[in-house]
């Protein structure tokens, strides 16, 4: 894997030191590029900041100055940092703390396969020290290899961005206020849009690189990694793919999921460009129960050819989130009673914690004014049937 290794350790800049000593010995010998860093607060703005890198080598206790000559005040720890953070890297503890085992237990919860403590052992020379985290960092990698595209997507994605936005400015240094501003003009939401352009091109991007391309095709060959319940592992894949947890300050998209009650709830289709001038009055949805939808999965447990969607007046979303961690619930949308509009008095506060994805959003739309528009096609005549297959 590439991308830079995170030594936090509040000893690393301290001259008389292994753990400084450590980190000359890996700047100097290694392949891993390390980045020192001497402070819990540094380390959550490096986390914030750089996108790719390939371990956090992490400390356990943190010192932490009073500002008052004399008093002391206890050593920090990067427990709440790895709970408020989520980190897809290697973190290995390299501590000579005791550390609680509840807090092991729920930091190994949080990362799985992810989290290694592993004691210092100031009596061991620099070099056992060293080999002991090199090893550990190379073992976790071979264990892994499925981690390795993630790595280089996020190295193309940071490249692409480099370039894009250097284009842009290029381009014109007032491209942010130009496509914010056309869309205010427009009705639009103008965030969703100036961000959405950005993501297209960084799709465009990314998708011609040839590394990463290959390396999808090299992760899709190897061999699976074990899971207990492949079929719950799967639900809770599809249900990311499809929905999206929403931030509470999230503006009103298309797609987002209301819940009017706790059986009827409701996916917006207003178009975007059309939320922010509605969402004062009215605005229009999909509606449809979690009874209704439990009672037709029900009826239909023997046709999986349902989730197909063939059927041109209704819709089934599957893993839909109608209750918190359950994967196996369906939506069942009947396009010939769901339609409805809500004024802003019904629908306000009534957003739940999720959205609908696109493409899956615009799907939905799509086939629902397919079904209210479609036209119906008078039959050709039995004679001219005839005439023609002469």
């Amino acid at each position: 894997m590439k991308g830079v290794i995170l030594f936090a350790d509040d000893h690393v800049f301290h001259n008389d030191r292994t753990e400084n000593g450590l980190f000359k010995k890996f700047n100097l010998e290694s392949e891993f590029p390390i980045l020192p860093i001497d402070n819990l607060s540094v380390l959550e703005k490096t986390v914030s900041s750089v996108s790719t890198y390939r371990a956090i080598i992490l400390d356990w206790n943190f010192k932490k100055d009073s500002g008052e000559e004399g008093v002391k005040i206890p050593d920090e720890t990067p427990f709440e940092f790895l709970k408020n953070n989520k980190i897809y890297s290697l973190v290995y503890v390299y501590s000579q703390a005791d550390i609680e085992k509840e807090k092991k237990d729920e930091l190994e919860a949080l990362y799985p396969k992810k989290i290694f403590f592993e004691t210092k052992n100031a009596a061991n020379s620099l070099d056992v020290e060293y080999k002991k985290i090199v090893d550990g960092i190379k073992k976790f990698e071979t264990d892994n290899q499925h981690l390795i595209t993630p790595f280089l997507w996020s190295q193309a994605i940071n490249n692409s961005v480099q370039t894009i936005f250097d284009e842009l400015e290029n381009a014109d240094p007032n491209w942010i206020k130009e496509i914010y501003t056309s869309a205010v003009t427009d009705g639009a939401e103008p965030n969703a849009e100036v961000i959405g352009v950005f993501q297209n091109l960084l799709n465009e991007s990314i998708v011609q690189n040839s590394d990463l391309t290959k390396s999808l095709a090299a992760t899709a060959a190897l061999n699976d990694v074990p899971i207990a319940n492949k079929e719950e592992s799967l639900a809770k894949l599809y249900n990311r793919i499809y929905y999206t947890q929403l931030l509470n300050d999230a503006p009103i998209m298309t797609g987002d999921i209301f819940k009017f009650s706790d059986d009827e709830f409701a996916i917006l289709i207003t178009p975007e460009c059309d939320v922010n001038a509605k969402k004062e009055t009215t605005l229009e949805f999909l509606k449809f129960t979690k009874t209704a939808s439990a009672a037709f999965i029900t009826k239909k447990k023997k046709d999986d050819a349902i989730f197909n969607n063939g059927v041109q007046s209704r819709h089934i979303l599957p893993s839909f989130p109608f209750e918190a961690n359950v994967y196996n619930l369906s939506a069942f949308i009947d396009f010939e009673t769901s339609f409805i509009v809500k004024p802003k008095s019904e629908f306000e506060n009534k957003r739940s914690e999720f959205k609908l994805n696109s493409p899956y959003i615009f799907q939905l739309r799509q086939r629902y004014l397919a079904y209210i528009g479609r036209v119906g096609v008078p039959a050709i005549p039995p004679s001219l049937k005839t005439f023609n297959l002469k």
